[in-house]
């Protein structure tokens, strides 16, 4: 009966470590699909720095906020008992 809930443990682990190697690809992500937009975007309108600059600023604070939700799913399911937030 004890493998049981070591089963359960490593389960958990697991799937915590594949959430964190999820945010960090999201991330990532988010930085290039604005970067590759805002060039694009800057070469087909011919404004260079601009659409490169905001879309790129955007990526960067759409990783962050899906960082911030992921830290804050995370703490709080260590806190519940059991309890879907």
């Amino acid at each position: 009966m004890g493998t049981e809930k070591e089963d359960r443990e490593k389960k958990k682990i697991y799937l915590t470590v594949a959430d964190l190697s999820t945010i960090g690809i999201a991330m990532v992500l988010c930085i290039v699909v604005g970067l590759a937009v805002g060039i694009f975007l800057d070469r087909t309108f011919g404004t260079d720095p601009i659409f490169t600059l905001i879309l790129l600023f955007g990526g960067i604070l759409a990783g962050f906020r899906i960082m911030y939700k992921a830290y804050m799913r995370f703490f709080n399911e260590g806190n519940s008992d059991g309890g879907n937030t």
